[in-house]
C-alpha cells in the first residue's frame, strides 16, 4: 500500500487548496507553483506519492502541457512505484478529459529508476563515451570476475616499483583485488609522496603488564618476532594480532602501528581503486554493466563539454521521490540535466558563478528520517544538498507534516517518543513532528504484556519460539474486530531481522491463523519456480553439465542420493542427457525422459521450447505441491518468466543465451508483490517502507539485533571528512569502533521509526520484559525497546508504561472503513496473471489481452524499447536492460527527429529542424544522404503529406472481449477532401531497393494491426505504407492485403499471438534476415 490511502474526503486533486490541513499551502504551491524548484520533506504517510501525482496532472492542464510532459523524467526508487504513479496519473487526466495531443505528450513522459534513466542517456548518448555497441546488466559477476583475474597479471601498476613491493609485503594481491571488487564506495586515492616509514615500538615494548600479565606479555613477543621478521627480511609479514583486550595496551599499540598503517592504507587504496578502473573497463569491453556502471557512466557523459549541452536542450524536468535513497552520483546526473544548455563545468563542484538548475526543472520529495537504506555518508551528502538548494536559491523549501495514515493515538505516541530519539545531534537527523488531518479517528497503541515465566537459561530460539506462540494465540484471541482490520491481510507482523521471521510463521499456522512470508526471500534466484526453471534451461543447453544434472534430479524430480549414487557408482560422468541412458530404474528412466525433451525442442522457437519444457516436466505442478503459505504465488511467478521468455524471443535470444540471462540475474533483488490471500503479512521492517496496514505488531522488543561480522578487508567512508580508509581486521577497526556503532544505532533508530509508523489504527508492542534481558539482567543495547529509549528509567520508560494493555473495537472506524470509497487504482501493482491453458480456463473471461503491433517485428521492438512509447507498453522487469546497436540508435534519433518537424510550415522549417538535430546522429552522413531522398521524395509528391497531420498518434482499440491492442502510429494524415486516413510508418533498416518486397512482407503483420484499429476506431477508409528512409521509397500496402493478413491474425488466440510476436511473417524475410539489417527503430 502507497504512503496516502488514507487520504480523507477533504482532499482535492490537481493542486486545489486542501481546506483544513496545517500544511496545505505548502501542498498547493509544489502542486501549482510549475516554474519553481522545491526541495519537499515528507513526512510517514504524508502523501507525497499523491503530491508528485498531483503537480504532474497540474502540467498537464497547462497551456504548456503539450511541451513540458515529454520532458518530464520522474525517478522512483523501484520500478514498481513508477509504474504505479505512472497510473494514477494516467487515470487523472484521463477523467479530467484532456485532448488526445495531451495524452499522447504524458504517454512520452518517463517514469521509472535513475538507472533506467542513466540507460536513456546512454542509449542516445554513449557511443560518445566508446561505449559498445550492447551494454547488458548483470547482478552475479562470478563468472566474469574469474576471467578477470585469470587474465589480470599485475597488480600495482600505479604504485612506483619500490612502493608495490613493500605494500606486497602487508597485504597479499588477492585481499586487494577482492577488495576492489567488493567495495560499495568508488575508491580514489594517490600514491603517497613519501616511503614506507620506520616506526618505532619502543612505547610497545616499554607498556606496563600489570593488568594482564600473561596476555601483554604474549602480544610483545609476537610483536619482537614479527618485527625482526619485517626488518631483517624480504619475505610476506601477515600483520600481528594483539593478543590482549587491555583498553589501554591496545590504544598504545594502534599508536605505535598508525604511521605504517595509514602508509599502507594509502597505497592499499590507490591499488585497490586501479583494479576497481581495470574491472569497469574489463566489463565495458564485454558488454557488461552492474548498476553502479549505468550511473558512473550517465555522470561520465554530463562531464564532457560536448554532450552535456545536447542532452540539457532535452529540457527534462525532473521530478525525484524517495531522494534519502539517493547517493551523490546519482544527485549529480539529475541535478545536471536540468541546468541550462549554456551551463558549463559542474554546479555542485563550482557554485560560485556556477549556472544552478533551471526553475521548475528540480524538484525532490524525500525524508531525513525515513533513510535505511544507504551509506551514512550519502545521508549526510542529500542533507548538505537540501541545504544547499535551499541556501543558494536553486529550491525552496517545503515540510508536508499532515500524515493521512496515522490515527490520533499513534501519532500521539510517534510525537512523544521520537524527539528525543531523532535530536539532530551527532548526525542524526531531526525530528518532523506529525500534524493529524482532518476528520482523524481516535486510534490504539497497545502494550502487550506476557505473562508466562521464561527460563532465560534456554537458548535464545527456543525463547523466541514460546514468545511467539503467545503472540499467535493472542491474535486469535483478539480477533480482527479489536485489531480494527477489515481482514487479515491487514495485520502486519514486523522485525528487523529476517530471520526472526521464521518462528512467528510456525506459531500462527499452528494457531490456524492464515499466514504469508514476504521477506525469507530476498533473492530471485531463491524462488523455486526461477531456479528450477533456470536449471532445467541450464542442463537443456550443456546436455553434459553433471552437477547441474544432479541438482535437477534431486530438486525438481525428487530422486534420493541412495537412488542418485546407485545409478553413477562412482562415474559422474554418467549424468548427462546428450545421448540416451543405458539400465532401468528412476533415474535412467528421467534422464532419459530430460533427453527426448530436450531433442523436441531442438528446433523450436524459445517461447515454445520453454513451454514445452515446463510442460513435459510437469514444472507447474511441482511447484503446486510446495506449501503457498511460504513460497507465495509459485504459480504466477511462473506465468511472468514464461512472459519474459516471449519477450527475449522477440529480442532475438536463444535458449542458451535466456538460461545464461535467468542465471546472471540469479541474485537479483526480488520485488514483493501483495498476497492475494487473506492472510497476515509477516515482512521485515526494511521492507515495510512504503506500505501501510490497518493492524501492525511490532515482535521482540528487548531481544538482542545481531549483524553479521564484518568481512575483512573492507572500505568505509568517514561521514565528516568523505575521505575512504580500509580497515583491514579488527585492529583497524577499533579506531572507528564507536563511530561505527554510532552510525548503526542511528540507521536502526530511523528504520524503528519506518515500523512504528506503518500502523493506520492498531498498533502493539509485544513487551517481553522478561524474555532476552542479558546476564545483567538489563535490556541488550542494540534491542528496539533500547532504540526506543522505553527500557528501564530511559526517557520513554513512562509514556511505554501509560500504554493499555487492551486492544479494543471501535464502531467508528467500523463504519469509516466499509463507507470508505475503494480507489480504482491498487496501491501496488499486483502480480501479472498472465496464464494460459489451465489459468486461461479459469480466468479468461476477465483478463484482457494487450497487444502491441510493433511486436511484430522483434528487432524492432529492441530497437524502440529506449522510446517512451514502448516504454509504456512493456512490463518493467521486460524491459531490456540493454543498449543497442548502431542501427537501433540510428532508428531512434531518425524517430525522434522527425517526430519534431513541423509538417504544416514550409519545407524551409523543416530543413532547419533537421540541421538543429543532425549534429546529434549517431551517423550524421547516413542522416544527410537519407534526409535528402525524403526532401526529395516530397518534392516530387507533393500531396505525399496534403491533410491535417498527426506525428506519434497513439491508439488503444479493444478487439473482443478478451484482447486489446495497443500502439502508436508514427504518422498519421487525416485527408478531409476524401474523408480518408492515411498512416505511415518510418523503416530505417539499411537495405537495397530490391529487397524492398521482403521488407513489405516482413512489416505486413504490423501495419495490419495499425490499419485495423485505425480503421475501427475512427469508422474511416484507412491507406497505410511504410517509407525506407534507406532507399528513399514509399512501400504502399493494398488494402486486399491487410484485409488477408489481418484475417489470420485475428484467429490466433492469446498464446499465439505472444508467439506470433516473436516469429517473421515470411519465410522469405526469415531466410534472408542475415542480409538485411533489422535494426529499425
Amino acid at each position: 500500500m502507497g504512503d496516502h490511502a488514507s487520504c480523507s474526503g477533504t482532499r482535492q486533486t490537481g493542486g486545489a487548496r486542501m481546506s483544513g490541513l496545517v500544511d496545505g499551502d505548502a501542498r498547493h504551491r509544489f502542486a501549482c507553483e510549475l516554474d519553481k524548484n522545491f526541495s519537499v520533506i515528507a513526512s510517514a504517510g504524508s502523501g507525497k506519492t499523491r503530491a508528485i501525482t498531483d503537480r504532474v496532472v497540474k502540467i498537464a492542464k497547462s497551456p504548456h502541457a503539450v511541451d513540458w510532459l515529454p520532458q518530464l523524467v520522474v525517478v522512483t526508487y523501484t520500478n514498481r512505484a513508477a509504474d504505479e504513479m505512472q497510473q494514477r496519473t494516467r487515470q487523472q487526466i484521463l477523467e479530467a478529459h484532456l485532448s488526445l495531443d495531451v495524452v499522447e505528450a504524458f504517454n512520452r513522459a518517463f517514469f521509472g529508476t535513475i538507472h533506467s534513466f542513466c540507460m536513456k542517456l546512454l542509449a542516445a548518448h554513449g557511443h560518445h563515451l566508446g561505449l559498445p555497441a550492447n551494454l547488458e546488466l548483470i547482478t552475479d559477476d562470478d563468472d566474469v570476475w574469474n576471467q578477470f583475474v585469470q587474465q589480470y597479471t599485475t597488480v600495482g601498476r600505479s604504485l612506483s616499483e619500490g612502493n608495490r613491493r613493500v605494500l606486497l609485503r602487508f597485504l597479499q594481491a588477492r585481499q586487494l583485488m577482492e577488495l576492489a571488487r567488493n567495495a560499495e564506495i568508488d575508491l580514489a586515492a594517490e600514491e603517497p609522496s613519501a616511503s614506507c616509514p620506520d616506526t618505532s615500538f619502543a612505547e610497545v615494548y616499554r607498556a606496563s603488564e600489570s593488568r594482564a600479565p600473561d596476555s601483554i606479555a604474549s602480544a610483545k613477543a609476537e610483536l619482537k618476532r614479527w618485527e625482526k621478521r619485517w626488518r631483517d627480511t624480504d619475505e610476506f609479514v601477515a600483520w600481528p594480532a594483539c593478543a590482549t583486550t587491555s583498553r589501554e595496551f591496545v590504544r598504545i599499540w594502534c599508536e605505535a602501528f598508525r604511521p605504517l598503517r595509514d602508509w599502507v592504507n594509502a597505497c592499499a587504496l590507490c591499488v585497490a581503486a586501479e583494479v576497481q578502473r581495470d574491472y569497469r573497463e574489463f566489463r565495458l569491453e564485454r558488454g557488461l554493466v552492474r548498476y553502479a556502471d549505468q550511473v558512473a557512466l550517465a555522470g561520465e557523459l554530463m562531464r564532457l563539454p560536448d554532450v552535456a549541452p545536447r542532452v540539457r536542450d532535452k529540457n527534462y524536468r525532473v521530478i525525484l521521490d524517495e531522494a534519502q535513497d539517493t547517493d551523490p552520483q546519482q544527485f549529480f546526473v539529475l541535478l545536471e540535466v536540468a541546468r541550462p544548455p549554456e551551463a558549463s563545468g559542474a554546479w555542485m563542484d563550482e557554485l560560485s558563478g556556477s549556472v544552478r538548475p533551471r526553475p521548475g526543472h528540480f524538484c525532490m520529495v524525500g525524508d531525513f528520517q525515513q533513510s535505511i537504506y544507504r551509506n551514512p555518508a550519502d545521508l549526510a551528502r542529500y542533507r548538505e544538498l537540501h541545504e544547499l538548494l535551499v541556501a543558494t536559491g536553486a529550491a525552496e523549501e517545503l515540510k508536508f507534516s499532515v500524515t493521512f495514515r496515522l490515527d490520533t493515538a499513534q501519532l500521539e505516541f510517534v510525537n512523544a517518543t521520537f524527539g528525543e530519539i531523532l535530536n539532530n545531534q551527532d548526525g542524526q537527523v531531526a525530528f518532523v513532528e506529525l500534524s493529524p488531518r482532518p476528520e482523524i479517528l481516535l486510534g490504539q497503541v497497545i502494550r502487550l504484556d506476557f505473562n508466562c515465566d521464561i527460563d532465560r537459561d534456554l537458548p535464545e530460539l527456543q525463547r523466541a519460539t514460546l514468545e511467539a506462540r503467545e503472540l499467535a494465540a493472542w491474535l486469535s484471541d483478539t480477533g480482527l474486530g479489536k485489531l480494527r482490520a477489515e481482514s487479515w491481510r491487514q495485520v502486519a507482523i514486523l522485525c528487523p531481522r529476517k530471520a526472526w521471521l521464521r518462528p512467528l510463521r510456525e506459531a500462527l499456522v499452528e494457531a490456524d491463523l492464515p499466514v504469508e512470508v514476504h521477506s525469507e526471500t530476498d533473492r530471485v534466484g531463491e524462488s523455486p519456480a526461477y531456479a528450477w526453471l533456470t536449471a532445467l534451461l541450464a542442463i537443456m543447453a550443456d546436455p553434459n553439465a553433471g552437477y547441474e544434472i544432479v541438482g535437477v534430479l534431486r530438486e525438481i524430480f525428487g530422486l534420493s542420493d541412495d537412488e542418485l549414487h546407485r545409478f553413477s557408482e562412482g562415474f559422474g560422468a554418467r549424468f548427462q542427457i546428450a545421448e540416451r541412458s543405458s539400465g532401468r530404474g528412476s533415474v535412467a528412466d528421467t534422464l532419459n525422459r530430460l533427453f527426448r525433451i530436450r531433442e523436441a525442442i531442438a528446433r523450436q522457437p524459445l517461447f515454445s521450447a520453454v513451454k514445452e519444457i515446463v510442460r513435459t516436466t510437469q514444472l507447474r505442478e511441482r511447484l503446486r505441491s510446495l506449501p503457498k503459505e511460504e513460497f507465495g504465488d509459485l504459480n504466477s511467478e511462473l506465468d511472468e518468466l514464461l512472459s519474459i521468455a516471449a519477450t527475449a524471443e522477440a529480442r532475438g535470444l536463444s535458449l542458451a543465451d535466456f538460461g545464461q540471462s535467468l542465471r546472471a540475474n540469479f541474485y537479483a533483488t526480488r520485488e514483493t508483490h501483495p498476497s492475494p490471500r487473506d492472510a497476515i503479512q509477516l515482512i521485515t521492517a526494511h521492507k515495510a517502507k512504503g506500505s501501510e496496514w490497518h493492524a501492525v505488531i511490532v515482535p521482540f522488543l528487548t531481544r538482542d539485533v545481531r549483524d553479521a561480522p564484518p568481512r575483512y578487508p573492507r572500505a568505509i567512508k568517514d561521514v565528516e571528512t568523505d575521505e575512504a580508509h580500509i580497515l583491514f581486521d579488527r585492529t583497524d577497526a577499533s579506531q572507528f569502533d564507536e563511530k561505527l556503532k554510532q552510525i548503526e544505532r542511528q540507521e536502526m533508530e530511523r528504520l524503528l521509526y519506518v515500523a512504528l509508523t506503518r500502523a493506520k489504527h492498531t498498533l502493539v508492542l509485544a513487551f517481553d520484559r522478561q524474555f532476552f534481558r542479558n546476564a545483567r539482567g538489563q535490556f541488550h543495547r542494540n534491542s528496539q525497546i533500547s532504540w526506543l529509549r522505553a527500557g528501564d528509567d530511559e526517557c520513554n520508560c513512562q509514556v511505554m508504561a501509560a500504554l493499555s494493555s487492551e486492544a479494543r473495537e471501535c464502531p467508528e472506524t467500523c463504519l469509516r472503513q466499509k463507507s470508505a470509497p475503494r480507489e480504482r487504482v491498487s496501491e501496488h501493482l499486483g502480480k501479472r496473471e498472465l496464464g494460459w491453458v489451465d489459468d486461461a480456463r479459469r480466468q479468461g473471461v476477465r483478463f484482457v489481452h494487450t497487444i502491441s503491433p510493433s511486436k511484430f517485428a522483434p528487432e524492432e521492438e529492441t530497437g524502440f524499447a529506449e522510446r517512451a512509447d514502448v516504454w509504456i507498453e512493456i512490463e518493467p522487469e521486460l524491459r531490456p536492460p540493454r543498449i543497442d546497436g548502431p542501427a537501433t540508435r540510428y532508428g531512434l534519433w531518425w524517430h525522434e527527429f522527425v517526430q519534431k518537424i513541423p509538417w504544416h510550415s514550409q519545407p524551409d522549417a523543416w530543413q532547419a529542424t533537421f540541421d538543429e538535430n543532425v549534429v546529434d546522429s549517431p551517423d550524421p552522413a547516413r542522416s544527410k544522404r537519407e534526409w535528402k531522398l525524403l526532401s526529395e521524395y516530397v518534392s516530387a509528391n507533393r500531396d505525399f503529406f496534403a491533410g491535417n497531420i498527426f506525428a506519434e498518434m497513439p491508439f488503444f482499440w479493444r478487439m473482443d472481449e478478451q484482447k486489446c491492442l495497443e500502439g502508436i502510429v508514427d504518422l498519421a494524415v487525416w485527408r478531409p477532401a476524401e474523408t480518408k486516413w492515411f498512416i505511415l510508418d518510418w523503416k530505417t533498416n539499411w537495405i537495397e531497393r530490391e529487397e524492398l518486397d521482403q521488407l513489405r512482407a516482413y512489416y505486413r503483420p504490423q501495419i495490419a494491426c495499425y490499419w485495423k484499429a485505425v480503421a475501427e476506431l475512427t469508422k474511416r477508409p484507412v491507406a497505410a505504407g511504410i517509407y525506407s528512409t534507406a532507399t528513399g521509397c514509399f512501400v504502399p500496402y493494398g488494402e486486399k492485403q491487410l484485409q488477408q493478413e489481418w484475417a489470420r491474425l485475428k484467429t490466433l488466440v492469446a498464446d499465439q499471438f505472444a508467439a506470433e510476436t516473436a516469429r517473421v511473417e515470411s519465410d522469405e524475410v526469415a531466410d534472408s534476415s542475415g542480409q538485411l539489417e533489422f535494426g529499425e527503430c
